[in-house]
């Protein structure tokens, strides 16, 4: 609370307070606070960066045949209820794009995605229809979906509410039709529904600009800019045992008030638990793809100033200018039972036919570990441990690894590998990125 009061400016005056607080009567104070509250304080740029946050979050999962973007002159039905309703009943607190909790601010301002593509091409161009059957002839179905969450209560399950209804439904009205899901969603969710949809996009709490960056993304005037920061599980994944979840209680008894958990996963959170048990995720923790293509190219490993550094280049080979996020992840022996975790990752902006330079400069933070035995932090590199880097698109989808040098004692620098994506397997985000990034694009 007092760094968003710091950083909105409370303590250097920019909101004064109000000359009727002087007093010590306290339904005049709440009535001069009413005041300040409900001003209008929204402006253009205020809405600018709400669009561009959600552009920059959202996560293609599937992109088939580039069914996205929409081809202009497409017959478009928007299909489900939350293509046009931003709140719902059964929502105890919040409301379908904003979350719920404590974190969630009210609004009535909210811009829906039907809302938004018919602001976009044109009210006569695009139409809705609660189900099924009001798409029949369009050439694209976009789907509106969400998932809600809130401070207090948990989800039952992972399951996305009626997007295998609808996608099924959809589906079996027609083979040919580009079948588009949007989809709202307050952390993972299953996708058994994804194989009979064209294209998906993710969204995570998206907020009142959702139907103007909706409608930008399908229409590709924008192309979605995020990487999933959790791991999707697949629908029959079996990661926690009833003792870590959702508890047990005192034999012979099954279920009771007060049950105990028990966390016994260790550092196997996330992707590290995929790539340890050798279970892929459906869609592993970094996914996410863009309207263009990237290659990782060219790596080097030298030491630069004692400090290892891993460079190489990022080349559009698409059709598109875009973003990729190159990610990059160290292991060793002592990580075990982990195989390796995130150590740095970097948004970079290529344009088409051109390509970006990337520099991970590498120190003792990226391969320390905490020693429960000794109580301390130690060095993977002090202890003689072979030091494994990895690079790739994803924690599943690696295509480069490589031995770290100890630049301090000017060891010879080992070979390195180059892989195809196939051939690798790993798997979450909660590790903060410690290597400096140095960035270069022509």
């Amino acid at each position: 609370v007092v760094s968003a009061m710091m950083v909105a400016g409370h303590f250097d005056g920019r909101f004064p307070i109000p000359a009727g607080w002087s007093g010590d009567d306290m339904g005049t104070q709440r009535g001069e606070q009413k005041k300040v509250v409900q001003a209008d304080s929204t402006s253009d740029a205020h809405r600018g960066v709400a669009f561009q946050t959600i552009v920059d979050g959202a996560v293609l999962l599937k992109n088939k045949d580039g069914a996205l973007p929409i081809a202009w002159g497409s017959k478009i039905v928007m299909v489900g209820k939350y293509c046009d309703k931003t709140t719902d009943d059964a929502i105890k607190q919040g409301d379908v794009y904003s979350g719920g909790g404590s974190g969630y601010v009210g609004t009535d301002r909210i811009i829906s995605p039907l809302k938004g593509l018919q602001g976009r091409l044109g009210a006569s161009s695009v139409t809705a229809s609660l189900d099924a059957i009001g798409a029949a002839g369009a050439d694209v179905a976009v789907v509106c979906l969400a998932a809600h969450s809130e401070e207090g209560w948990d989800r039952k399950d992972l399951v996305l509410p009626e997007a295998q209804e609808l996608v099924s439904a959809l589906r079996a009205q027609s083979a040919t039709q580009k079948i588009v899901v949007i989809a709202a969603v307050p952390g993972a969710v299953t996708t058994e529904w994804i194989e009979e949809a064209d294209a998906a996009l993710v969204l995570f709490g998206p907020g009142e600009q959702v139907g103007p960056a909706v409608a930008a993304l399908l229409m590709g005037d924008v192309s979605p800019g995020g990487r999933l920061p959790i791991s999707f599980p697949k629908a029959d994944e079996k990661r926690f045992t009833s003792a870590q979840y959702p508890g047990e209680c005192p034999p012979p008894v099954s279920w009771c008030p007060n049950m105990t958990a028990t966390f016994s996963e260790g550092t196997l959170v996330g992707y590290r638990w995929n790539d340890a048990k050798q279970v892929p995720a459906a869609f592993s923790f970094g996914h996410g793809l863009d309207y263009t293509t990237y290659q990782l190219q060219d790596f080097k490993t030298e030491c630069k100033l004692d400090r290892p550094l891993i460079s190489f280049e990022v080349a559009n080979t698409g059709g598109r200018n875009g973003t990729a996020v190159p990610q990059l992840y160290i292991g060793f022996p002592s990580l075990s039972p982990t195989i390796r975790q995130l150590r740095g990752f970097q948004k970079v902006w290529v344009p088409v036919g051109g390509s970006s330079k990337v520099a991970f400069h590498l120190d003792v933070p990226d391969w320390s570990f905490y020693n429960e035995k000794t109580a301390r932090w130690e060095s993977a590199m002090d202890r003689g441990e072979t030091i494994t880097v990895s690079v790739g698109n994803s924690a599943a989808d690696l295509v480069w690894y490589g031995d770290l040098p100890d630049c301090a004692s000017g060891s010879v620098l080992m070979p390195t590998t180059t892989v195809s994506s196939s051939e690798s397997l790993v798997q979450d985000w909660s590790d903060t990125a410690s290597s400096d990034v140095q960035i270069e694009t022509k």
